[in-house]
């Protein structure tokens, strides 16, 4: 016999059997435990979770520390992520060739420069940062002032071979070149639109970038950042305003039409509306530059015909922004330096809104219409 009975003492495991044993106990110790169990739930969650003061649940972190500080881009100020905003340009020629539309990616491209290439047919410089784009085209070739322009940033530059001196003013300029014809991995084609093989060559912004990586380029950013401002409220804002521009083609003329809720300018070509076909939304643009360039026939040293355009220096310009024009000055320093725009009443710097730029560049024989 146990010692424990011997003495008249009994062990712990006798005293819960026979405590056990007792219906009663056992209901009461269940309850307790599920109670318990219970509290023990409802307090975790009371540390987890705090109703806040419209009744919700809301994780108890502070706001600010959980929401993803955002920063101006560098190249079109909005705000969006530390890594987007300092991203490296990327500009891309993108063609305009009635075969080649509606094209894929200008709508998320931060600033599109338009210009007459040969033939009265205008063509674009689609320049990237912030925002990509997996499919952007059709792309086509380089012109010296396409070089000039994403000079201005040191950007890299994507496009499917060139005239000659735009080629020659590559290499020579030490451009962070993504020539489709050394770079071929980041393009393809697509032939499903039926149409000829120049107007089917494609790339994304994800492979053109993955590219320059892979061919260590820089990516540090030393242009200018142009200056931004807050947009007006909705009521200060104009009911309307219409841009035309006349590029002396009815297939390529150019009509903004100003829109007050969203403070932008949607765009439209030979009269109808401009649309990205990948999303199938119309394009928009936040700011317009229209910038007077005088130019020169040229012809290269293999007996092509094509123009100079004379960037450096200063000119007028128009900016349409906010539902209103302002009578400016552009002004470039030197072949590196960025152009910048000066309101011409006052002299100041044209501050412009966080968004999308579409530079519309005209020559003296070309116009423009405002309503």
């Amino acid at each position: 016999m146990p010692d424990d009975v011997i003495s008249g003492k009994l062990s712990f495991k006798e005293k819960f059997k026979k405590f056990w044993s007792n219906p009663k106990n056992r209901k009461i110790t269940i309850i307790s435990i599920i109670g318990i169990i219970i509290l023990s739930l409802a307090t975790g969650f009371y540390f987890i979770f705090k109703p806040d003061l419209g009744g919700n649940l809301s994780l108890d972190v502070d706001k600010e520390e959980a929401k993803e500080q955002l920063y101006p881009s560098l190249l079109d100020g909005t705000m969006i992520s530390k890594e987007d905003a300092n991203r490296h340009p990327l500009g891309i020629i993108v063609e305009n060739h009635v075969d080649s539309r509606p094209q894929s990616g200008l709508s998320a491209a931060s600033v599109v420069y338009e210009a007459i290439a040969e033939g009265g047919i205008t063509r674009f410089l689609a320049l990237y940062a912030p925002r990509g784009a997996e499919k952007v085209g059709p792309v086509r070739s380089a012109r010296t002032y396409y070089v000039d322009w994403i000079r201005e940033l040191n950007g890299y530059f994507a496009h499917v071979g060139g005239n000659y001196d735009a080629l020659q003013k590559i290499k020579a300029d030490g451009i962070l070149d993504l020539d489709q014809f050394v770079n071929s991995a980041a393009y393809w084609r697509d032939r499903s639109r039926k149409v000829s093989s120049e107007h089917t060559m494609y790339t994304s912004t994800s492979k053109l970038y993955e590219t320059a990586t892979n061919k260590k380029y820089t990516t540090d950013n030393t242009f200018i950042s142009y200056k931004f401002k807050t947009e007006p409220d909705l009521e200060s804002r104009p009911e309307s305003q219409s841009v035309f521009i006349n590029f002396g083609n009815a297939s390529y003329n150019v009509k903004y039409v100003y829109n007050k809720e969203k403070n932008s300018y949607l765009r439209e070509m030979a009269g109808k509306a401009h649309v990205d076909i990948e999303n199938n939304t119309q394009i928009e643009a936040k700011n317009i530059i229209i910038q007077s360039i005088n130019r020169r026939s040229t012809v290269t040293a293999i007996n092509e015909n094509g123009w100079i355009f004379d960037l450096v220096g200063s000119g007028d310009a128009s900016i349409f922004i906010d539902g209103k024009e302002i009578k400016a000055t552009w002004k470039k320093e030197n072949d590196t330096s960025r152009t910048r725009y000066y309101d011409k009443s006052s002299g100041t710097e044209i501050e412009f809104n966080p968004g999308t730029f579409w530079i519309e560049t005209i020559h003296p024989g070309l116009s423009y219409k405002v309503e």
